[in-house]
């Protein structure tokens, strides 16, 4: 299955995390997350570090396996993680759901910040275009966390780079035994959200 929009000349170095804009060769300043993440306190930071081993495998494996599932392949391989993967895969939202594209990567070249989307595409039932992002959880009873900032980010460069407007972000939460998909997200709300964490990281960079 081809995708519908086209790639942008982003090229992303994995070992540092960093996005490159291809045609001048730009290494960008920023990540996505790590803007929309810069809340998090000093300890949650270093808690979140030290699980990396846990939780790095388990997403990448299980963003994979959902990426091949929308580039029509059915049966991707989710080695130890099948408890997230089946769940996430059966789930009857894709039953009416047409990929655009996959672990698309975006950029704000005014801002120096990059990132990659998990899922764009239409759902035909709503006849909407709709914003994807996918989490994975280590536990059924996770709780959920805030998402706008991060979509609100994808969205505007999306309309920026592609004049593409969203209709509605949504959440996939993906848990061990069981997958949920979150409400509607306003786009209008998650750009609001992206902007205020923008001038909140920019005005602790002052700060410093």
């Amino acid at each position: 299955m081809k995708t519908v929009i086209d790639p942008l000349p982003i090229y992303r170095d994995e070992e540092q995390h960093k996005y490159i804009w291809e045609p001048t060769g730009e290494v960008l300043a920023y990540s996505t997350t790590q803007i929309s993440g810069g809340s998090k306190t000093p300890e949650a930071i270093a808690a979140i570090e030290r699980t990396r081993h846990i939780w790095q495998p388990r997403g990448e494996t299980v963003h994979w396996c959902l990426q091949q599932r929308m580039l029509g392949d059915q049966n991707p391989d989710p080695g130890d993680y099948k408890e997230w993967v089946e769940p996430l895969l059966d789930l009857d939202y894709w039953k009416n759901f047409r990929p655009w594209a996959v672990e698309y990567m975006l950029c704000d070249l005014e801002k120096s910040v990059g990132g990659q989307l998990d899922l764009l595409g239409y759902d035909i039932e709503t006849n909407q275009v709709v914003l994807i992002d996918l989490k994975t959880q280590g536990s059924l009873r996770a709780s959920r966390y805030n998402t706008d900032a991060q979509l609100g980010s994808y969205v505007f460069a999306l309309h920026k780079q592609k004049g593409l407007v969203i209709d509605q972000c949504r959440t996939v939460w993906a848990r061990p035994g069981k997958t949920v998909l979150g409400p509607v997200q306003d786009p209008k709300t998650c750009v609001l959200a992206w902007t205020s964490a923008w001038d909140k990281f920019t005005c602790d960079q002052e700060t410093l």
